[in-house]
């Protein structure tokens, strides 16, 4: 399978991890993170900090942002960066090593005992508004500003034919590749359709929710990382993509439970759910067509058609 990451080995590594840091640095080890960027954790002074390395700055300086304008200001979990800057011609950021370990890695029974507090911690994110110093909907930028006038707008931007950076030209991978053509625009079209029941007010989402992003400390969810991916939009946006790769948790029904026992409730929550679902559904089938893995893509395609049938 193809790789986007950074050609990045752990010698490497400690090489530019000196420069930046000086000889004192101990206990350098990668962190499988992420399909764009390296991730090695390390010890200096006696404190864990992590560094990425990736080819684009922007994501960069935007997860830096996110702490400072939500962490911070919310009391989320979010990494400290410190310091971001150039290791030849690769960006770097430092940030601190949010305790715990990815919930992913834990056995089934312990993931378990996380899901109240991951839950928790959710409803505290979802009720975070972008904010007046924000504007527009959709991915954006270290500043905070996003270019889309509606979330609507967003999700059918995402697959234009015309697209730069990393899908510049999709389109062709219905004719050099197993990207399916009529599925995928029958699939586009449903998600549009049910586009219309999404609220018009601006969340924070971090885009990219699954338990891979989650550290948990013993029973306690400790840390959410790897923003580069966050938008303004939608919060059950987040709520589908962790129901796509871990539905055994049920964690739309225990989100929905867990509203309701305080009082509150989402509005269309089902229409809304399958919506996000048939969009990282097709983007998926999209992306690991361009990684050339058809095992992972028609995994995704089993995976959104049952969504359908249910």
């Amino acid at each position: 399978m193809k790789s986007f990451k950074p050609e990045m080995d752990t010698d490497t590594a400690i090489s530019h991890l000196r420069e930046i840091e000086g000889e004192h640095i101990t206990n350098v080890s990668p962190i499988e993170m992420g399909e764009l960027s390296r991730v090695f954790r390390y010890e200096k002074d006696g404190k864990a900090y992590v560094i990425h390395f990736k080819d684009n700055r922007d994501s960069l300086e935007k997860e830096r942002w996110i702490h400072d304008r939500y962490g911070a200001v919310y009391g989320l979990p979010v990494p400290k960066v410190y310091k971001i800057g150039n290791a030849g011609a690769i960006h770097f950021s430092i940030s601190d090593q949010m305790p715990g370990v990815p919930i992913s890695t834990l056995q089934p029974a312990s993931i378990r005992q996380v899901i109240p507090s991951l839950i928790e911690q959710y409803i505290r994110l979802h009720r975070i508004t972008a904010g007046d110093n924000s504007e527009g909907y959709g991915w954006f930028t270290p500043e905070g500003k996003a270019a889309h006038g509606t979330w609507t707008d967003y999700l059918k931007a995402t697959f234009a034919e015309d697209q730069g950076g990393f899908y510049e030209g999709w389109t062709d991978l219905f004719d050099s590749s197993f990207l399916e053509k009529d599925l995928f625009y029958r699939l586009y079209e449903k998600m549009v359709e049910l586009a219309a029941f999404a609220p018009k007010e601006r969340y924070l989402v971090h885009g990219d929710f699954h338990l891979g992003n989650m550290l948990a400390a013993e029973d306690q969810l400790s840390g959410i990382v790897d923003w580069e991916m966050a938008m303004y939009g939608d919060f059950m946006f987040d709520v589908a993509v962790m129901d796509l790769w871990a539905p055994q948790l049920e964690f739309p029904k225990r989100l929905k439970m867990a509203v309701e026992q305080q009082g509150d409730d989402i509005p269309h929550f089902r229409e809304r759910l399958l919506c996000y679902q048939l969009f990282k559904g097709i983007d998926g089938l999209r992306f690991y067509a361009k990684k050339d893995h058809e095992p992972s893509y028609r995994f995704m395609k089993e995976r959104i058609m049952s969504l359908l049938s249910e």
